[in-house]
């Protein structure tokens, strides 16, 4: 078998072949993808392929799994989620790199893309055994189970309903990220918020869902932000139709919102809970410690709080805290990766 260094370099040349939009691998798997049921358009997919493509480098990719070989190779089961059209790329890279097998499930959603990636690994000399199939073939197949779907109960009853013990699972359960601002945002900081809003129609894991602002700022400049991200990323068809009767519903009650002409975006004031997929909350504070102890209550659910530097330093340390921007393409070596590393070498 060949050792860490070796696969972590054949990832990073592949990775760099498919940071082309051209090199046909990418391009049927986009094209396939396209096809398949999602709500995810061409932009949305360029913009996450050249930013993944982008980080796996030799660099990032040894700094976050090392080049020690765990103790033995297991059958590692992936559940891939439909999150986002690479839901699971760490827990599959994680795999490969480490040198174990690997059986995994794609969602309908996006049949192709990860696939198609692992096909171009296997062609390059990676030498893992790969293989994709049903969610019960990788539970009837695997030895350990590595998942971040959108029911934790769910995978951890067909876990223990195929024998496989607790301590062999890492499930982790459904997060969403918050932003804070407080009004001395800049233009392109409000742009990043936009992206972390709007990019794959707010229906990704880690998707900015909340935003905690003064009371009475008015969210005009943000909402001009979220325009003009439209205007660059435009909304996949379903997104109206899916925001329609939140709006609707909205009105009827005399809530405020605001949204866009063509209901490509949705925002409304209240409290802070997470409403559905490209329909972000507005909270208001009138002291940040407001959101601290907000954050408290729900430090479980929050991936990261998106704000801008200034504003970091107000905000609870002991949390993860992003500035705005890319909060959908993660730090390979953020808090979850390195515990997907952990958990794959110890297994």
């Amino acid at each position: 078998m060949k050792p860490v260094r070796n696969r972590i370099e054949i990832i990073a040349d592949v990775a760099a072949d498919w940071g082309d939009p051209d090199h046909p691998a990418r391009a049927s798997a986009v094209e396939a993808t396209l096809d398949a049921p999602n709500r995810w358009t061409e932009q949305a997919l360029t913009h996450a392929l050249n930013r993944w493509m982008q980080r796996l480098t030799v660099e990032t990719l040894g700094e976050w799994v090392g080049e020690e070989a765990p103790a033995r190779s297991v059958r590692v089961g992936v559940i891939h989620a439909d999150s986002g059209p690479l839901a699971g790329l760490r827990d599959a890279l994680a795999t490969w790199t480490l040198g174990h097998r690997y059986v995994g499930h794609v969602p309908d959603g996006s049949p192709a893309l990860l696939p198609s990636f692992a096909e171009d690994l296997e062609e390059n000399g990676l030498g893992i055994d790969i293989q994709f199939g049903t969610e019960s073939r990788v539970y009837e197949d695997a030895d350990v189970v590595v998942a971040a779907p959108d029911s934790v109960a769910t995978v951890q009853s067909a876990c223990a309903d195929f024998g496989i013990p607790e301590e062999r699972r890492l499930i982790r359960p459904p997060v969403y990220s918050v932003g804070v601002v407080d009004g001395h945002e800049s233009q392109d900081e409000m742009g990043r918020l936009a992206e972390d809003m709007l990019l794959y129609e707010g229906m990704g894991r880690r998707h900015l869902a909340l935003i905690w602002a003064p009371r009475d700022h008015a969210p005009d400049d943000y909402l001009q932000a979220m325009a003009h991200f439209r205007g660059l990323f435009p909304a996949h068809e379903d997104t109206p139709g899916t925001l329609q009767m939140q709006q609707a519903f909205l009105d009827a009650h005399d809530q405020s919102h605001a949204y866009a002409d063509g209901l490509e975006f949705l925002v409304s004031r209240g409290e802070p809970e997470v409403q559905r997929a490209g329909h972000v909350r507005w909270t208001e504070y009138d002291q940040v410690e407001e959101f601290a102890d907000w954050l408290a209550d729900h430090e479980e659910d929050v991936y990261s709080v998106i704000a801008r530097p200034h504003l970091q330093e107000k905000l609870p340390d002991h949390h993860t805290i992003r500035a705005p921007g890319g909060v959908h393409i993660p730090p390979l070596a953020d808090k979850e990766g390195r515990e997907i590393v952990t958990f794959l070498r110890d297994v």
